[in-house]
C-alpha cells in the first residue's frame, strides 16, 4: 500500500515504485476535506496514471467527517503541538481500512532521503512501515525529476488550507487566489475558544488580510517545522 498525501514525495514515490515494478496493490489517500481546489485536481491526473497501470486507488475519510466542520464544531484550531488533526483524519482512517482487510501490510511513506530522520516504525502490530525514498537515497530534487519525466505535472504543497504550518506566502497565496477559503479559515480562527490567545498565524488572518489590503509590509513570522503535510506517520 502507498500512503499518498498528494505532494511532491508521495508523487515521486508512486512513481518509482511503478517504474521500477514494486509490489503495489494500492494506493490510498485520507481526505481531510480541507485540500487546496489544486490538490483534488491533481488527484485527478493521479487516478488517471494509476487506472492505467491497473492500480486501485481508494480515498478514506474520518468516520468523524471532515476536520474543517470538528474544528468548527468544537469551537478549535488544529494544533501544532498535540497534531490530534494528523492522528484523527489521516492516520486512523487509514489504519482503520489496513484492519479492515485482515492480512499484514506494508506501507510505503514518501520521505525523501534528506528528511531521514523522520523515519519512523508504524506502531501497530499489522502495518510495517517502509521507506524506499530513504533507502535509496532519492532527494527531492530527484522527486521532481521522477515526476516530471513520468510526463506528470508537479503537484502544489498539500496540506488543509487552515493548517497552523501554513507559511506566511502560504497565507497571502490563499487570500489571493482562495478568497472563499481564507475567509473560511478566519472565520474558524476567530470562532476558536482559545482566539486570540491562539491563532493560525502569528499577528492573526485578519490582521494579515488588513496589511495585505493596505498594501503594508508584511512581518518575518516564523513557521514551526511539522513533521510533514504529505505524512502519514
Amino acid at each position: 500500500m502507498l500512503s499518498f498525501g498528494g505532494g511532491v514525495n508521495s508523487t515521486a514515490l508512486m512513481v518509482h515504485l511503478v517504474e521500477q515494478g514494486c509490489p503495489l496493490d494500492e494506493v490510498i489517500f485520507a481526505d481531510t476535506g480541507g485540500e487546496l481546489p489544486q490538490t483534488y485536481d491533481y488527484l485527478e491526473s493521479v487516478v488517471s496514471y494509476l487506472r492505467n497501470r491497473d492500480i486501485p486507488f481508494r480515498r478514506v475519510v474520518s468516520k468523524g467527517g471532515f476536520l474543517y466542520d470538528r474544528c468548527l464544531r468544537r469551537r478549535v484550531i488544529p494544533s501544532e503541538i498535540w497534531r490530534w488533526c494528523t492522528r484523527d483524519f489521516k492516520i486512523l482512517p487509514i489504519y482503520a481500512y489496513y484492519r479492515s482487510l485482515g492480512v499484514h501490510v506494508n506501507q510505503y511513506l514518501g520521505i525523501s532521503y534528506e528528511e531521514r530522520d523522520r523515519k519512523r516504525e508504524s506502531g501497530v502490530p499489522y502495518t510495517t512501515n517502509r521507506y524506499p525514498l530513504i533507502s535509496r537515497r532519492i532527494n527531492r530534487d530527484r522527486c521532481i525529476d521522477l515526476i516530471i519525466g513520468a510526463g506528470l505535472k508537479l503537484p502544489v504543497r498539500s496540506g488543509c488550507f487552515f493548517c497552523p504550518f501554513n507559511s506566511l506566502s502560504r497565507w497571502v497565496e490563499i487570500c489571493r487566489d482562495h478568497a472563499e477559503l481564507y475567509s473560511k479559515a478566519m472565520t474558524l480562527e476567530e470562532n476558536s475558544k482559545h482566539f486570540p490567545k491562539q491563532k493560525l498565524v502569528r499577528i492573526s488572518l485578519r490582521g494579515l488580510k488588513d496589511k495585505l489590503e493596505d498594501h503594508e509590509s508584511l512581518p518575518q513570522i516564523r513557521v514551526r517545522r511539522p513533521c510533514g503535510s504529505e505524512c502519514i506517520i
